[in-house]
């Protein structure tokens, strides 16, 4: 089982779809930025765009309904507005909730895999600073101004978890938590009603991905280590396994995270101690045109740079290798 949203969860994903595994995939819904926060203030809803990208990693890319969830105008007043968002909230309508209509999707593209909201509510991520003032919203806080450090976070209003996310968390061999927005995607999703107590009851092995890159506005000078503090602070425990990255992207793609304020995490192994720690090469292979391939384009699309990934492959065989352990 894997918990987070956006492009590191749908890598994930992609790469352990390709071995006997029975996963299910939380994401969190409170992101409110791009088109699917445009859908949010529209029909008060919870975000979208994360589960529908989560889907459509796991469905095969030959199927029509798979290309049209990926589908993204580029015209007028339609300028990357996603297709599938559009779809995702009309089955929304049409079932009653997100669940519902992801389930029914998920039928419909051949997915044996469970994707759940960790919430049919909607809500926004907000953060107390150190400074006392409080931000609303996920894209609110990326861009504040000063940027004084995050004290503590909370949802507005409060939501509970999905019934049966707290019931997959209980059956679950490995809980992994995946790479993506620490504070406004992860935490986001672990602070919904009852998750955290199921996570902290269950005897799953609890595995924690580190970020290859610091996120503007997040994990602004964080380490690895500082990683794995924020989020064992907010689950109330130490996961058991911390993944991360040894090695260094190219010089290119590090000056283009550099001019939008993100710096490369330090690996500083040494210092997380207390459990096992997984520290090797987890970038996609050199020679992967990923300005082309992870080019994204639209107006009102909010977004930092997306080209240096976690590989599906290299990370889903660790993940395939602790399953394995767990079940000897």
């Amino acid at each position: 089982m894997c918990i987070g949203g956006g492009t590191g969860q749908s890598q994930i994903l992609r790469g352990l779809s390709r071995y006997p595994l029975d996963i299910t995939a939380i994401v969190g819904v409170t992101d409110n930025g791009g088109h699917s926060g445009v859908l949010r203030r529209i029909f008060g809803i919870p975000q979208v765009g994360d589960i529908r990208n989560c889907l459509a990693s796991l469905a095969s890319d030959s199927n029509l309904f798979t290309q049209l969830l990926k589908y993204r105008f580029s015209e007028g007043n339609l300028d990357g507005a996603s297709l599938g968002n559009l779809i995702v909230v009309a089955l929304m309508r049409m079932r009653g909730s997100l669940s519902a209509g992801m389930d029914a999707l998920a039928k419909e593209l051949g997915v044996t895999h469970r994707i759940l909201p960790v919430s049919d509510a909607s809500a926004q991520i907000c953060a107390e600073l150190a400074d006392g003032r409080e931000v609303r919203g996920e894209w609110e806080i990326m861009q504040r101004w000063p940027r004084a450090p995050i004290a503590r976070l909370f949802l507005e209003p409060e939501i509970p978890c999905l019934p049966e996310c707290a019931k997959a968390v209980a059956h679950a061999d490995v809980i992994l938590f995946c790479p993506g927005s620490l504070m406004t995607g992860i935490i986001s999703a672990l602070l919904t009603d009852g998750i955290r107590t199921a996570i902290r009851v269950s005897p799953a092995l609890k595995v924690q991905v580190c970020n290859i890159m610091t996120q503007p506005g997040q994990t602004d000078g964080f380490d690895a280590s500082d990683h794995l503090e924020t989020l064992s602070r907010y689950l109330g425990l130490t996961p058991d396994v911390f993944v991360l990255n040894t090695a260094r992207p190219p010089r290119e793609l590090l000056e283009l995270y550099r001019r939008d304020g993100s710096m490369l995490v330090k690996a500083d192994v040494r210092s997380v101690k207390g459990l096992r720690a997984v520290a090797t090469n987890l970038l996609e292979p050199r020679g992967l045109d990923v300005l082309t391939l992870y080019a994204r384009h639209g107006r009102g699309l909010l977004q930092g740079p997306h080209y240096i990934r976690h590989d599906p492959d290299r990370l889903a065989r660790i993940v395939w290798k602790l399953v394995r352990e767990r079940a000897t």
